[in-house]
């Protein structure tokens, strides 16, 4: 036969175990000598996160070519005369290649079975490619300290699964995968969510793996992963038109929209539309929702009525209301939107929500930008956890790809903080849809829910957990302190769905499952208020969290105001109280430092550096002060201090270099953030600064030496002016 290929996985360090798909493998041999022994029979069944897909399995017993010796046909019940006719690996192969296809494969000492198919393949000149791995024996002796034995049979007593053909392959494999659905919750609770971050937990039982290796199932590759080129290789594997992810609808509409009235007739419209050189125009209505008519409807009403189609009056064939999308909609989830609702022309909304302009797609410009889609729009179309997770698995490559294309990592973050306020938003509306079907019944009143911090600047990196927040009207008077309130209920399934999907619980409690993140419009202008009067470190804390938010999700127009009325209102006490301000500004500037005597840069045990604590987040917190005194409407770091700079008339190049302070900084961190999620690692704020190039240790020396500039940018703008 033609060699074939095995185990091509494709799933990424960063691809979530809730939606993993996954073959969970074992073997019956000849005997335990991995180089002499051979296969007897193999079992397998396909996973899809924790779901066990029963009726798809691989089960076959393979003629080894030698005689079974009886000791191990006492284990596994087959001898010589059960494989007598039956088919040799090479004959099985294809299959099994076929079978695994591109999953991640599991098993219980899986480097065993691998290295017995490695060998098989060898020896029948069949091609072998390595498919990752997760072994439920070494993640077992990592979770559960004092673990008395990973054999199979004590982790299914753990877990209380029966076992039903023990020593059979399909049967060990069977037990294998119910281990492995069932241990995946204690996965999550210690903080485990991917393959790569799996992965490296079973590195961590060092005595089993070393057991392993002692007798040749596998050999651990040496070296890490290389810190710049990594990230970049990761993203490149795929084109990415970087233009689809730093433009938004508002920067390449159509403006102002080209109308008709809905009385006008087909040949009115239809001559407007030649003249002007456009494919559709925009249906004026007095008294209803504008509608819109296309080529495609002119040219089917020609076909349905010939030569009387131009009397046909333009209201009675629109389509109505027209599909719209906010302008500051990036371009590539404007195209993900398009192609699932099989648009050719999407209206564009201002921030007040009018009609603002049109934008409008050809066909074979549609098809070439989406082909170069990562992310698109399937965050509209979750209705699960896992479907989200995924999306938000896809960000690392996305971010690596938009980096080597030349992005600058402050664009970058902007992406990935449009993506996260959209998983926010998406977990808001199925949380929705779970409550009304459970008949609690719709929103009973307006409320806004909001993203904060970074996710509101629109500045996040990938290594965010959630913060977010729930304004409702003051209308409404249910409780909001109890579990059986609608809010309560809402909150908190919102931020399970959340968590469920990657975005981790905040550490700090800043949760709208949390009554204290949860209020009413007036609650939080007075706890504002509080904050702004009697500050402690603990108050100030919210307040760097709270000021940067954003509205990730609006239950009616009307609550779209809710958190509008709310910034506004919030930036005159913060403007009002230059006690809190001057305080803000001293904390920023307060900050650890890492740059040490004789601007020696400072490492930790592991040779990295916090350039997240020490150096980034001094200059967005200055940022922020200064926004706060002159009441800057900007939400990112470098456009606040570029119009603070401004409306003072002072320090603007000093505003310039700590903007672009920012975006180096950002671009280091990211940087990093891909690598160690390719890697494994969890992500943080800390820099491998040995991995630096020459320039780019000089600019970061250069860069923490000039931090300090923020007190004095800060002190200059907090002046009267």
């Amino acid at each position: 036969m033609t060699p074939g290929t095995f185990g091509d996985a494709a799933a990424g360090a960063s691809a979530p175990l809730i939606a993993l798909d996954t073959v969970v493998l074992d073997t019956e041999t000849t005997g335990l000598d991995v180089r002499q022994d051979r296969i007897v029979q193999i079992g397998a069944i396909r996973m899809h996160g924790a779901d066990i897909l029963e009726t798809q399995v691989f089960d076959v017993i393979i003629n080894p070519g030698i005689p079974i010796p009886a000791g191990s046909s006492r284990v596994h019940g087959l001898a010589d005369a059960d494989v007598s006719g039956r088919p040799n690996f090479a004959q099985v192969a294809r299959e099994l290649e076929t079978f695994i296809g591109n999953r991640v494969v599991v098993g219980h000492s899986i480097n065993f079975d691998l290295a017995m198919l490695r060998n098989e393949a060898h020896r029948h000149g069949v091609r072998w490619k390595e498919p990752r791995w997760l072994d439920i024996a070494l993640m077992s002796v990592a979770i559960t300290p004092g673990l008395v034995s990973p054999s199979l049979d004590n982790l299914a007593l753990t877990y209380g699964i029966e076992i039903e053909g023990r020593h059979t392959a399909l049967g060990d494999a069977r037990a294998t995968a119910a281990v492995y659905a069932a241990m995946q919750q204690r996965l999550i609770g210690k903080g485990v969510r991917t393959l790569g971050e799996a992965e490296n937990l079973g590195w961590s039982a060092h005595a089993l793996v070393a057991q392993q290796q002692g007798v040749g199932w596998f050999e651990r590759p040496a070296g890490g992963p290389d810190f710049v080129h990594t990230a970049i290789e990761i993203g490149s594997k795929r084109a990415i038109d970087s233009f689809l992810y730093r433009q938004r609808l508002e920067d390449v509409m159509s403006s102002p929209p080209i109308t008709v009235d809905a009385g006008a007739s087909l040949h009115e419209a239809a001559r407007l539309m030649a003249d002007k050189g456009i494919g559709c125009v925009i249906v004026r209505q007095a008294d209803g929702p504008h509608g819109i008519l296309t080529e495609r409807d002119v040219l089917r009403v020609l076909a349905d009525r010939g030569p009387e189609a131009g009397a046909t009056v333009v209201g009675t064939i629109m389509s109505s209301p027209v599909i719209t999308a906010p302008g500051d909609t990036f371009l590539y989830r404007a195209l993900g939107l398009m192609a699932r609702r099989n648009l050719r022309y999407l209206g564009v909304r201002n921030e007040h929500g009018d009609l603002a302009g049109v934008f409008t797609l050809r066909t074979l410009l549609r098809e070439r930008a989406l082909s170069t889609l990562t992310v698109g729009d399937e965050i509209a179309a979750a209705t699960r956890p896992r479907e989200l997770a995924r999306v938000r698995a896809a960000l690392p490559s996305l971010a690596s790809g938009l980096i080597s294309d030349g992005l600058n990592a402050q664009a970058v973050g902007a992406v990935i903080a449009a993506e996260g306020r959209a998983m926010t938003a998406r977990a808001a509306e199925i949380a929705e849809g779970e409550l009304l079907a459970a008949g609690h019944g719709p929103p009973p009143a307006d409320y806004a829910l909001l993203v904060l911090g970074s996710g509101g600047r629109g500045e996040s990196l990938l290594a965010a957990d959630q913060d977010n927040a729930l304004v409702i009207d003051d209308d409404y008077h249910g409780d909001l302190d109890s579990e059986e309130d609608w809010f309560s209920r809402f909150s908190m399934r919102v931020n399970e769905i959340l968590d469920r999907a990657g975005v981790p619980y905040c550490r700090g409690g800043v949760m709208a499952k949390n009554r204290s993140w949860r209020r009413r419009h007036g609650e939080w202008l007075r706890q504002a208020r509080i904050w702004a009067t009697e500050p402690s470190r603990q108050g100030l804390a919210n307040v760097d969290i709270f000021f940067d938010f954003a509205p990730a999700h609006v239950s009616s127009t009307k609550a779209a105001g809710l958190a509008d009325s709310l910034r506004l209102e919030c930036a005159h006490v913060a403007r009002a109280s230059p006690g809190m301000l001057r305080i803000l500004s001293e904390d920023a500037a307060a900050r650890y430092s890492p740059l040490g005597m004789f601007g020696r840069i400072r490492k930790d045990n592991g040779g990295r550096v916090d350039l997240k604590n020490g150096a980034l987040l001094p200059i967005v917190s200055g940022a922020r002060v200064v926004a706060l005194r002159h009441e800057i409407p900007a939400h990112t770091t470098p456009e606040r201090l570029r119009q603070a700079a401004a409306a003072a008339r002072r320090s603007e190049s000093v505003a310039a270099l700590l903007a672009d302070m920012h975006g180096f900084l950002m671009r280091l961190i990211l940087t990093q953030q891909i690598a160690d999620i390719e890697a494994g690692i969890k992500p943080g704020g800390t820099v491998d600064v040995s991995r630096l190039n020459r320039r780019d240790m000089e600019r970061l020396r250069h860069a923490l030496q000039h931090v300090g500039l923020v007190r004095n940018l800060v002190g200059d703008l907090l002046r009267e002016t």
